[in-house]
């Protein structure tokens, strides 16, 4: 869970939004995607899209844009 905009949101990284991650950043497969993350060195736009993934991944009708407007 995450609190975005006052409100507690619930995330959840389920296999579509794991693939939706993998699509974005044209990793192969999830080992990929995990190598990517694990350097220590997440940009604002990472974050993003990955709260974005875990939001739409609980049902969440929000785009990643949206994800940038709201305050953590």
């Amino acid at each position: 869970a995450a609190v975005l905009d006052g409100h507690e949101q619930r995330l959840c990284l389920t296999l579509g939004a794991l693939a939706e991650l993998e699509a974005t950043y044209a990793a192969d497969d999830l080992t990929a995607l995990v190598q990517r993350f694990s350097s220590g060195r997440l940009a604002a736009l990472d974050l993003m899209r990955i709260i974005g993934a875990g939001l739409r991944g609980a049902g969440a009708d929000v785009a990643d844009g949206d994800v940038g407007r709201m305050q953590v």
